[in-house]
């Protein structure tokens, strides 16, 4: 699976249904069930975007089932916090807060992100159990191939939490993602004018530009949706060194966070051993919630050198492409 190896691959496991016959039954009732059969066969298989609606306007939110949500567990909707590219979602349990993000859509053919449970829904989609290491992972993957993540996981890694209690919330979840998958409707986000979405992201690096930086051949490839752009090395002494741009939501109520500065524009840097990131703000992401503010994030992942001189030297690039910052 991408994003870095958070996920992890286990053992696949079976799912089988059977049914059985009594003399009891009354005559039309085995004609009846090869009637659905036939009728299930005949469903036209089921694609993404004929769930979704176009992938690069989703709203994530939108496929959350909050009433059926609170009903099948114990605990209560904290907030929802739309995005391009996933719906952040925080649940409120007795014992703490449980984190799940509804989207961040992937074609299985570039990813490996392999079942322990797989069940075969209508219309050809399948409903999948994803093995990780860390919180529970769920996914619905429509007849093209093109696969949706439901993600829950503890806030902060409390620890209070048993796996049990943060997989029966992604259960959850995806019970109603299913329901408006499934459903004849679709569900559509509208951006502001001067959003981010009106980028192409992959034109704000060239392939050589990048190569420079990361220190070896490189390629752009759009991210599904359209609201990202990752380049890695694909030979040399750096093959394997990665850079990612993306589109994203932040809960920002001031500006101080991005104290730091590049090519002119307010910058964040984080970093994490052989992986770093810098962000600078953009317009908020709707008139309702000012505080929700879009962003712009660059990340570099290398073993070779450090990762913040490269991901400096890309924003120096790419931060002057953006649309001028509206302080």
């Amino acid at each position: 699976m991408k994003r870095f190896g958070i996920f992890a691959a286990v053992v696949a496991v079976a799912m089988t249904a059977s049914c059985s016959t009594s003399t009891d039954e009354e005559p039309g009732a085995a004609k009846g069930t090869a009637v659905e059969e036939a009728t299930n066969a005949q469903e036209e298989p089921l694609t993404a975007e004929a769930a979704l609606g176009d992938l690069s306007t989703v709203d994530f939110c939108g496929l959350l089932d909050t009433k059926a949500l609170e009903e099948g567990i114990e605990g209560t909707l904290a907030f929802t916090q739309p995005g391009f590219s996933q719906c952040l979602v925080g649940i409120d349990t007795q014992g703490g807060r449980v984190i799940a993000t509804i989207g961040n859509l992937y074609d299985k053919s570039e990813s490996t992100n392999w079942p322990s449970e797989d069940e075969t829904l209508s219309r050809s989609v399948h409903r999948q159990v994803i093995a990780t290491e860390v919180g529970c992972v769920r996914a619905l993957l429509f007849a093209d191939e093109i696969g949706l993540e439901v993600f829950a996981w503890e806030l902060e890694d409390a620890g209070k939490l048993d796996t049990e209690t943060i997989c029966h919330i992604a259960d959850a979840v995806t019970d109603g993602v299913q329901d408006a998958a499934l459903s004849e409707d679709t569900f559509t986000l509208s951006f502001q004018p001067g959003s981010l979405a009106e980028l192409e992201p992959c034109s704000l690096l060239e392939d050589t530009e990048a190569a420079k930086v990361l220190g070896g051949e490189t390629s752009a490839q759009e991210q599904l949706g359209g609201h990202g752009c990752t380049w890695e090395v694909s030979s040399g002494e750096s093959t394997g060194a990665t850079a990612e741009l993306t589109f994203d939501v932040a809960l920002t109520a001031d500006l101080s966070g991005f104290s730091g500065e590049i090519a002119g524009r307010p910058t964040q840097m984080s970093v994490d051993r052989y992986m770093c990131q810098v962000a600078t703000p953009h317009i908020p992401f709707s008139e309702e919630n000012p505080n929700q503010r879009e962003v712009v994030t660059l990340l570099a992942m290398a073993t070779w050198e450090d990762p913040c001189q490269a991901v400096e030297e890309l924003a120096e690039v790419v931060w002057p492409q953006l649309p001028k910052f509206p302080g």
